[in-house]
């Protein structure tokens, strides 16, 4: 750590919306590595290295350092104090179980030894320690006899957005990896930036490009908003994780293989109109895996609604249950790669939005035949195409120009009672994540604090493909893997109850 603390200089960081939004998540997964040949401790993955490693990459990126704070126009920042630092949590623990037991348990982080299982669980958004938002938990576990290693990052989302937090992840790895051998070579450099100021200069005052719903979200003033940008980020912390902490949801992970992937998306193609949209794997899979959660939850509320329920506990449940005939597929774009900005691919903040794409239940209704999948992978690209540098440079002035703006959206979102928030990060490097004894065997989600969720994650190099990871209330995650439409694409799947 001292080679950090001994670098580090005073600083003020100022957040803007794009980060405020995110601001109550945090970034928890969980990265897997075997030790198929026992090597020794000295060997894989060794525990002072991976420490010395992960300080050295902190030089890189000194906001993990910072109290997160609001001025007193409730703007947020996160202001590091070299006397006064607010280091990241980071712990090492062996573990009597062998590496082995978790491949069996569907790499089940809630499968882990009671004193773990608790140690090692998601902290609520962000993690608060003794009064503190901490920028990242990051804990080590080695498995019996040196059998494996879990490397469980739960980074708060205020730092960046996904795509920050992969670059991070791999710059960490690299540095290890040439830790292990600083005399053949310099240690490669990159050239990271925090500065805000980056995606600004091309905002504009202007709506044209802006749809109606990120419109009336973020003019919707109330008092509720208000309040809720007024407190500190550390009282905001606590409210959200009194209102998320017994939510009892339950993970589930699919593998579909890259032919099967293929076929469907050509599949979907020849129902699109002619001289129509050229389809994306991320078009497609995201129109099929709304299709199949928004089925799933009409399902469950069917089953609930039909319950001998008192009629007054009915109406009072039934507001939250999610009995309505609207319906919103959430898209995370990131806005990186939507604007012409020099070295915007070196940008670790937050530059990915939830674009909405408002359904009604008949559009979701029908099962998810090619003919439905194209019709929705339609809007679905439109949405992601129209979100453009212009729609970018409105959307970020907007966001900002009140300080409870990102609250007003945040708020708005959560008031959409049936909805799937699908961030596809297939193409990120998490499998190149190697801090010098080869890839992960494994890279996933922890469970979440946040429900109706859904994640397109790579999938192991040597199997191909993707893993579909949902977020979702048991129920209906039951019903998912009782869709037996859904169940023909995937070839696996683990489920986390």
């Amino acid at each position: 750590m001292d080679a950090f603390t001994s670098t580090v200089s005073s600083q003020i960081i100022r957040l803007d919306g794009l980060d405020g939004l995110p601001s109550i998540f945090s970034i928890p997964i969980c990265y897997w590595y075997e030790n198929s040949a026992r090597s020794s401790w000295d060997n894989f993955m060794p525990p002072d290295l991976m420490e010395r490693a992960f300080y050295k990459t902190l030089q890189e990126f000194p906001i993990f350092s910072g109290h997160l704070r609001a001025d007193a126009n409730s703007r947020m920042y996160v202001e590091i104090d070299k006397d006064d630092l607010n280091m990241p949590v980071y712990t090492d623990t062996c573990c009597d179980l062998d590496y082995s037991a978790m491949q069996e348990a569907g790499f089940n982080i809630q499968k882990l030894p009671v004193g773990l299982r608790e140690e090692y669980r998601v902290p609520a958004p962000p993690g608060l320690v003794g009064g503190q938002i901490k920028s990242a938990h990051i804990r080590i576990v080695r498995f019996k006899d040196n059998s494996g290693v879990l490397v469980f990052a739960t980074i708060a989302h205020y730092i960046f957005d996904g795509y920050g937090y992969t670059q991070f992840m791999n710059r960490w790895a690299e540095i290890a990896r040439w830790m292990k051998h600083p005399e053949e070579a310099p240690m490669p450099t990159h050239l990271y930036t925090q500065d805000r100021a980056i995606h600004t200069s091309y905002r504009s005052d202007q709506t044209t490009a802006l749809d109606a719903l990120t419109i009336d979200s973020l003019s919707t003033k109330t008092a509720y908003t208000k309040w809720l940008s007024w407190i500190s980020p550390q009282t905001r912390g606590r409210y959200f994780r009194a209102m998320l902490g017994g939510s009892g949801h339950t993970c589930c992970f699919f593998h579909i293989s890259s032919k099967t992937m293929q076929d469907l998306r050509t599949a979907v193609q020849t129902c699109a109109p002619p001289q129509g949209t050229r389809f994306t794997a991320n078009d497609v899979i995201t129109a099929y895996v709304t299709i199949v959660v928004a089925q799933a939850m009409e399902k469950a509320s069917a089953e609930w609604w039909s319950k001998p329920v008192p009629a007054t506990i009915r109406k009072v449940l039934g507001k939250s249950f999610g009995k309505s005939d609207e319906f919103a597929a959430i898209i995370y774009v990131n806005m990186r790669w939507r604007i012409n900005q020099p070295n915007i691919d070196k940008y670790m903040g937050n530059m990915a939005f939830g674009r909405a794409v408002p359904l009604s239940k008949n559009d979701v209704r029908d099962d998810p035949t090619d003919k439905a999948v194209s019709t929705l992978a339609q809007k679905i690209n439109q949405a992601i195409l129209a979100t453009d540098e212009q729609f970018v440079g409105q959307f970020g002035q907007m966001l900002d120009n009140e300080p409870d703006n990102f609250m007003r959206l945040i708020i708005s979102t959560t008031k959409i009672k049936n909805k799937l928030m699908t961030s596809n990060q297939s193409r990120f490097p998490h499998y190149s994540v190697d801090f010098g004894s080869g890839i992960p065997s494994m890279v996933r989600h922890a469970p979440h604090a946040f429900t109706d969720l859904a994640y397109v994650m790579p999938a192991h190099p040597e199997t191909g493909g993707y893993e579909i990871e949902f977020n979702l209330m048991p129920e209906v995650a039951l019903h998912v893997i009782r869709d037996a439409a859904w169940m023909k694409l995937v070839d696996r799947y683990d489920l986390y109850l």
